[in-house]
């Protein structure tokens, strides 16, 4: 595996997720295909459990704009004052936000996000202080 690509799986791995390597995968789809092809009738998803498009998909406009602060390092107390909201509201934003990236802390989130606002959404500059 390349250097790049084993970050990735470690970092997933911290997240707590399972991390199977594109071979292992390719071998149980096929596994899988034949198996269907015995039987009659029965249909499998092959979607993705935690597919990071779907998670970001529900997450609220509000808890991107925190997400993305927190991937900046900002305090509760920063991010309330940027966004002109109760710092209790961030607080339950954020725990919202851990509830659906399933994240530990706010660290483990903030990494989630690192990763998939790059990839998955165009990137809004929301530092805070500016």
């Amino acid at each position: 595996m390349a250097r790049h690509a084993i970050i990735k799986a470690l970092e997933l791995v911290m997240l707590g997720e399972t991390f199977i390597p594109g071979s292992v995968g390719l071998d149980l789809l096929d596994q899988l295909r034949g198996s269907q092809a015995g039987s009659l009738g029965q249909t499998v998803s092959l979607m993705p459990a935690n597919d990071p498009a779907l998670l970001l998909n529900k997450l609220s406009e509000r808890e991107s704009q925190i997400l993305r602060c927190l991937t900046q390092g900002a305090s509760n107390k920063l991010i309330a004052r940027e966004l002109g909201v109760a710092e209790a509201t961030v607080k339950v934003h954020i725990k919202a936000i851990l509830r659906k990236v399933k994240a530990v802390n706010r660290t483990q989130a903030a990494m989630w996000a690192a990763g998939h606002f790059a990839s998955g959404q165009e990137r809004e500059s929301l530092v805070p202080g500016e």
